[in-house]
């Protein structure tokens, strides 16, 4: 029960929804078939009587019809609403979903594949909405339901009441049988999902690749290889379903087909009268119907929750904003030097600093140099506490530890090497630097990324999925106009100008010019020697240690 425990909040959030939802339509069904099976059985018993008149049950009749109708739109009314809660209820669920993804430490966030978080996201959250809507529903409507239509038929006949509850229960004990086995298949089932998912995605982002090197075929047969996988699980889930249906479901109808001709039976025997024995047959059918619903329900739980477990998994993540403020300081001097002093740092048990130590004073600017892999990104990550390291980092001579993480990285500009474009326009893109700033200063940003404050075109673009739709030149000036459009005292560029012809790299190199006159520390990351020429030191990652060049 931990997956409904943690989703009643959810209720709570909209009780009135979910108290309308569950109790109307439970309340008036049960009143909907009793209210019609007695009718039924008066209208019998009017049949039977020699002196009963047309008029007499057409009156019956009219004054019956108005009260069956309310009762059953009120009935609707209450679905309506539960359909309401469900939305509600599957909204703030991605809501949160999403929350603790983009507030969870980047480090515990690459143990999921970008499948998985898709899947999650698209799936799980709509089967997990499910356990505080349906699967309450499933349990709480046969119970109102069913306990009204025992005590109607118990009053009506004891004997039939009490079989009729006797076989009530052994359905229920049939579908739960099948509980554990269609859980296990159904958690198959979306691991299958995934994979199709995650080949999906890498089909999209490399569609460019995939025509180069004449790999469509290869796509193709992954592809087709998940999609087969998938295809197997849902086929087992099917006979799994097949068999559910020949058994428990198979009582359940004979139950719906005998409790009848038993009555008439009874009838024939004068144990019990015709009127009495359509009353029974129309509260004995459905009562069976909803006691198969109820056990049901357990079963689509159960699935529900494996949903909810993989939901969990995310959204229990710590907040990395929260989790260590309250030993954070609030503020830190203007005027501060960047120190690294003997950072270690390790992927699992591969070390890739190893007591790294340097300095960045103000207005200074170091160049930082390596091989791919030496570890100059995770120097990056180091100083923005995206990944956990040893030894200490201090802005201003506060150790980065003890910063609270909004304030660390509100004093950090960062212009990272792979652009970290979003689909919408090239001025909503440059926005992300800073949410308050004026159309002049942006446009300031951009000129002095090397973006002409003319080009209302280029602006006013949509870059699309990934920036496909801008060069690789253009998307790393709508880079760097976001990070100039911050204004912090620290600039880390990353490959700045990797993209970029002599004279924009020119450009840009006159603009860290001016950031170093501005008394700002600047991180320079670069492979090419044109771009160094501006760097005051230039430092040398080799096997996880800094050495001067």
């Amino acid at each position: 029960m931990k997956a409904f425990y943690y989703m009643k909040k959810y209720i709570c959030r909209n009780w009135k929804l979910w108290v309308c939802g569950i109790f109307l339509p439970a309340f008036f069904s049960t009143a909907t078939n009793i209210y019609f099976a007695g009718r039924l059985q008066n209208y019998v018993m009017m049949l039977t009587q020699p002196r009963t008149s047309f008029p007499d049950i057409v009156k019956m009749l009219s004054l019956s019809l108005p009260v069956l109708l309310l009762l059953s739109w009120i009935d609707n009314a209450g679905l309506c609403v539960f359909s309401l809660f469900l939305a509600s209820t599957e909204n703030e669920l991605r809501y949160d979903f999403y929350k603790s993804l983009v507030r969870a430490p980047l480090k515990n966030l690459q143990q999921f594949s970008q499948g998985q978080l898709l899947t999650r996201y698209n799936t799980d959250i709509e089967q997990s909405a499910q356990i505080v809507s349906y699967d309450i529903f499933g349990v709480i409507y046969p119970l109102i339901v069913g306990t009204g239509y025992t005590a109607a038929v118990l009053l009506a006949d004891v004997r039939i009441g009490f079989l009729m509850l006797l076989l009530g229960v052994i359905v229920i004990l049939l579908n739960f049988l099948f509980m554990r086995r269609i859980k296990r298949v159904r958690l198959e089932i979306l691991q299958a999902k995934e994979s199709c998912t995650s080949n999906y995605n890498d089909a999209i982002k490399g569609k460019m690749s995939i025509r180069q090197y004449s790999a469509q075929t290869r796509m193709c047969d992954k592809i087709e290889a998940a999609t087969q996988r998938l295809y197997q699980k849902e086929c087992g889930a099917v006979r799994l379903e097949t068999w559910k249906v020949l058994t428990s479901d198979a009582v359940a109808n004979v139950c719906i087909y005998l409790l009848t001709p038993l009555a008439c039976v009874m009838a024939s025997r004068g144990y019990l009268s015709v009127a009495v024995v359509l009353f029974i047959h129309q509260l004995c059918r459905c009562f069976i119907m909803y006691t198969q619903n109820f056990a049901v329900a357990f079963i689509r739980y159960s699935e529900h929750s494996l949903s909810f477990s993989r939901i969990h998994s995310v959204m229990s993540l710590k907040n990395e904003l929260t989790e260590r403020d309250d030993n954070s300081c609030e503020k830190i001097p203007q005027n501060f030097d960047v120190t690294f002093e003997n950072v270690c740092a390790a992927y699992g048990s591969h070390q890739i600093l190893k007591n790294v130590s340097f300095t960045v004073s103000p207005g200074e600017c170091i160049g930082i140099v390596g091989e791919s892999g030496s570890g100059k990104s995770t120097l990056i990550k180091a100083l923005m506490q995206l990944i956990d390291y040893q030894g200490e980092i201090r802005i201003g001579g506060q150790n980065c530890k003890n910063i609270s993480l909004n304030l660390l990285r509100s004093c950090i500009a960062y212009s990272p090497e792979h652009n970290d474009i979003f689909p919408t326009t090239v001025f909503d893109n440059i926005r992300y630097g800073d949410f308050n700033a004026t159309e002049d200063e942006m446009k300031h940003a951009a000129e002095l990324a090397g973006i002409a404050a003319s080009e209302e075109a280029f602006y006013r673009r949509n870059i699309g999925e990934n920036g496909d739709r801008l060069s690789g030149g253009q998307r790393q000036r709508v880079s760097l106009a976001r990070a100039l459009l911050k204004k912090a005292p620290i600039y880390i560029f990353d490959e700045p100008t990797a993209a970029l012809d002599a004279d924009s790299e020119s450009g840009i190199l006159s603009t860290i010019s001016m950031l170093k006159q501005q008394g700002k520390c600047i991180l320079l990351i670069t492979h090419k020697a044109s771009t160094l020429h501006i760097a005051d030191r230039i430092l040398r990652i080799e096997d996880g240690k800094m050495y001067p060049v």
